[in-house]
């Protein structure tokens, strides 16, 4: 596999091994994470790649709905839970953040690649 490459749903699950169910798959392989994400018109995310810059803009998961509280579409999860441990949200900010200040963790993007796609 290689920079840039558009691979199969299937394909991508042999090469890494792993059943990727969610968008965003924190830490599944020593080095790097993996985002799952579907560009097409009619995708339930507003997911981009802007093809000039390559920046990368996700939605992110949704913050858990709880009895009583705001709709999960319409707040942002935080980094953090309430009891101070990182939400997924939180990893990726924090593998941005730590990428950022020259860390080696990068991250996969696999687009349209879902069973549907």
């Amino acid at each position: 596999m290689e920079v840039d490459d558009v691979i199969s749903y299937h394909d991508l699950v042999t090469e890494e091994k792993a059943a990727l169910q969610k968008g965003m798959n924190f830490g599944v392989g020593k080095k790097y994470s993996i985002f799952l994400m579907s560009l097409r018109e009619n995708a339930p995310y507003a997911d981009a790649l802007d093809p000039i810059t390559g920046m990368l803009t996700y939605e992110g998961h949704d913050e858990p709905q709880r009895a009583g509280g705001p709709n999960p579409k319409e707040v942002d999860q935080p980094l953090r839970t309430p009891r101070g441990s990182w939400t997924e949200n939180g990893k990726f900010f924090r593998a941005a953040m730590d990428f950022k200040l020259g860390s080696a963790r990068v991250s996969r993007a696999a687009f349209g690649v879902s069973p549907n796609d």
